[in-house]
C-alpha cells in the first residue's frame, strides 16, 4: 500500500510542476539567474503612527506613493506579485486614514485575507516609514530623508526582516525653512528614485523567502514509478514555511496516527509537527510545511482514499486559511493494519 501511495502522491506533485522556459523569462526582462517569488503576494503599506514620521496627508508621502508604479515595477522585475492597498480599500468600502496604529494595519490585512476574494489575499506584508528633516547651514539648507520598516508573514504572524535605506541628503535654498512647501518640493522631486530604491531593497530582502527556480518540465526526470528525481515538489509551496492547524475528528487512534505519520514522512515540503491537544473524538496538530493549502487538500484526499475511505461519502476535508479540518463522517469498518502501522518508535 505504501509504495502505491507514494507513487500517487509524487505523481500529483510532479503534475504540479508546470514551468516556464528560460527563453520566456528572458522575454519578461526578469533576471532568470535569480530566484523569483511569483508565489508570494506582497502588500506594501506606509506606516505613519509615529508623529516624527511623514504622515499620509503630507505631499511628500503622496508623491512617493504616487510613484508606486516605480516600486511595483522594481518588485515585479524580481517576480513578485504586488497587491495595491488602495484598490482593495475601494473594493471593500474602507476608508484609509492617517496616523493609523500598527494594530489597525494588521487587523486590516487579516480582514483582507478573509474577504473571499483571491485578488485581496496577502502573504508577505511590508511596513515602511518616511523620515524627512532639514538643517539650516546659513548659506544653504540640507534636507535629509530616511526610510525604514519591517517585513512580516501574514500566515504565520511571523516577523521576517527589517530594512533601512541609506540616509539621503539633498541641497535646498538657504531660505527653504521659511517656506512651508520648500522641503516638500525638494523631497517630492526625488519621489521616483525613492520609490524605485525602496522596491529594489524589498525585492532583495524577500528573495531569500522565494521558492528556488525550477527547470522546465521537459527537463524534470520522472522514473517509471512516477516520482520526480530529487523530490521535485519544491514548486508546490510559497518558499515560506507555514504553520497549519490540522484537526482530525472522529478518527480512531490507528487511523489518526497513520494519517499524521504519512503526512510527516511522504508529503513534500514537510518540516515538523506536534500534538496540540487530544480528546476522545478530536486531535489537533501543529503541522509545519512549505506546501500550499491547495496541495495539502489534494494529497489528503489521495491518502484517505489509499487508506480505504470513500472520499465522497465517508470523509470531508475543509480548508480555511491555515486551518485544515478532516472529519470522518460515518463509522467505517476496521481496516487491516498496514506496513506503516507495524513499525514501532521510528
Amino acid at each position: 500500500m505504501r509504495n502505491a501511495r507514494q507513487t500517487n502522491l509524487m505523481a500529483a506533485a510532479a503534475a504540479a510542476l508546470t514551468l516556464t522556459a528560460t527563453t520566456a523569462w528572458a522575454a519578461t526582462g526578469v533576471d532568470h539567474s535569480r530566484n523569483v517569488g511569483t508565489n508570494i503576494p506582497v502588500l506594501v503599506m506606509g506606516e505613519d503612527e509615529d508623529p516624527n514620521t511623514v504622515k499620509r496627508s503630507s505631499d511628500i508621502f503622496k508623491r512617493v506613493n504616487a510613484e508606486h508604479a516605480e516600486l511595483k515595477g522594481a518588485m515585479q522585475r524580481h517576480g513578485f506579485r504586488m497587491i495595491d492597498e488602495e484598490s482593495v480599500a475601494v473594493d471593500l468600502g474602507w476608508e484609509i486614514t492617517e496616523r493609523r496604529p500598527k494594530t489597525e494595519l494588521i487587523e486590516g490585512i487579516k480582514l483582507m485575507n478573509k474577504s473571499g476574494n483571491a485578488s485581496h489575499r496577502v502573504r508577505a506584508w511590508v511596513l515602511f516609514r518616511i523620515h524627512a528633516q532639514a538643517k539650516d547651514l546659513e548659506f544653504s539648507t540640507k534636507v535629509q530623508t530616511r526610510i525604514d520598516g519591517e517585513i512580516y508573514d501574514a500566515a504565520s504572524n511571523q516577523f521576517l526582516d527589517t530594512f533601512e535605506m541609506p540616509r539621503a541628503e539633498y541641497p535646498a535654498p538657504a531660505d527653504c525653512l521659511e517656506s512651508p512647501v520648500c522641503i516638500t518640493e525638494v523631497v517630492g522631486d526625488r519621489a521616483r528614485e525613492i520609490a524605485a530604491g525602496l522596491g529594489e531593497v524589498l525585492a532583495l530582502k524577500l528573495e531569500r523567502y522565494s521558492p528556488p527556480k525550477r527547470a522546465p518540465r521537459s527537463e524534470v526526470a520522472v522514473p517509471s514509478d512516477g516520482a520526480p528525481v530529487g523530490g521535485g515538489a519544491s514548486g508546490d509551496g510559497h518558499g515560506l514555511l507555514t504553520p497549519y492547524t490540522l484537526t482530525l475528528r472522529y478518527f480512531n487512534n490507528q487511523e489518526a496516527l497513520t494519517l499524521v505519520g504519512v503526512m510527516a514522512e511522504e508529503f513534500p515540503g514537510y518540516n515538523g509537527h506536534d500534538l496540540i491537544d487530544k480528546s476522545a473524538a478530536v486531535r489537533r496538530y501543529e503541522y509545519h510545511t512549505t506546501a500550499k493549502a491547495s496541495k495539502l487538500e489534494e494529497w489528503l484526499y489521495i491518502l484517505l482514499t489509499d487508506m480505504g475511505f470513500n472520499a465522497e461519502r465517508e470523509v470531508l476535508v475543509q480548508v480555511d486559511g491555515t486551518n485544515i479540518k478532516v472529519d470522518k463522517l460515518v463509522p467505517t469498518p476496521r481496516r487491516p493494519r498496514s506496513e506503516d502501522e507495524r513499525r514501532r518508535f521510528d
